[in-house]
């Protein structure tokens, strides 16, 4: 019985050991293999998003100098259409207090 055992473990130790070193070693490769892919994914995950960022702000400030261009042409319109209603009223006014 222990030449059996003994047969058994020496065949294990021929034939599954090598193997299943090899299959770690393959294992451990493809782990740093998915590591530093996953590192590269990430930079580039993170140059994008900084690129993102700095378009959004870019757009952003492109947006507010239009809006305050607008407010200020809307503000000159405002004026253009209310001054010659204003000068009536000022003409109204002082001929009620001269009446």
């Amino acid at each position: 019985m222990s030449d059996v055992v003994t047969g058994l473990r020496q065949v294990i130790q021929d034939l599954v050991a090598p193997e299943l070193k090899s299959h770690t070693a393959k294992f451990e490769m493809l782990q740093k293999t998915i590591e530093v892919q996953h590192q590269s994914v990430m930079k580039l995950i993170e140059s994008q998003g900084k690129r993102l960022d700095e378009k959004i702000d870019s757009l952003r400030s492109e947006m507010h100098s239009e809006f305050s261009a607008l407010r200020a042409t809307n503000e000159v319109e405002v004026l253009r259409q209310v001054s010659p209603i204003s000068e009536r009223i000022a003409v109204v006014e002082s001929r009620v207090r001269q009446g």
